[in-house]
């Protein structure tokens, strides 16, 4: 029987191999599994937003496969070798875990870059996210450095942006979530806003 957390590893691990992919057969190939996944969500008890966690994946490109994908009996991958190979694709062996709540606003970087950290949110799992994030221009395996649990994740999240913003930490033409910071600073700027010392 099918598992959330299986259903959303195997479209996280089709979504990054569809990022990963440098041609355009190789991310055809991957549009089909995530349409595959989307199209088994409903047969599986679960809504296509559970398994997508809401993720901004090639939507026309995989929505074109998806009245073939549901009688396609491979699966491409099963539930269990998806979990490991997501949760490989992204260092936690150094991360530090805040905060209280069913929501995560997160911060990872690369080694290669350490002064750099991509400051995000997520309702979902947080290494997952980063996952479906990772595509062929990455530099290195991304690091985990930072959940904070919360129950408003877009709040905390825009309040850490703006004082970073304010101090002159925004990197320019990397994403609009890219801060030239470290853990302890945004650590520091979540105690002021949470009024913790």
């Amino acid at each position: 029987m099918a598992t959330l957390a299986g259903q959303r590893a195997q479209f996280t691990w089709a979504f990054r191999q569809y990022n990963l992919a440098e041609d355009a057969e190789t991310k055809a190939e991957f549009a089909k599994r995530m349409a595959k996944y989307i199209a088994a969500a409903p047969i599986n008890g679960f809504t296509v937003e559970q398994v997508t966690q809401g993720q901004l994946y090639p939507k026309a490109e995989v929505d074109q496969y998806v009245p073939s994908a549901a009688i396609d009996p491979d699966p491409g991958i099963s539930e269990d070798e998806a979990t490991r190979a997501v949760e490989e694709s992204v260092d936690t062996t150094d991360v530090v875990r805040l905060g209280d709540g069913s929501k995560i606003v997160y911060a990872y970087g690369y080694r290669c870059a350490p002064d750099r950290l991509k400051i995000g949110l997520t309702e979902g799992d947080t290494v997952e996210r980063i996952a479906a994030q990772i595509g062929t221009s990455t530099p290195d395996k991304p690091v985990l450095f930072l959940e904070i649990k919360t129950h408003d994740c877009s709040k905390l999240e825009r309040a850490i942006h703006a004082i970073l913003d304010y101090r002159g930490s925004k990197v320019l033409g990397a994403g609009k979530e890219w801060y030239k910071t470290t853990r302890e600073e945004i650590v520091a700027v979540y105690k002021s806003i949470t009024k913790q010392t």
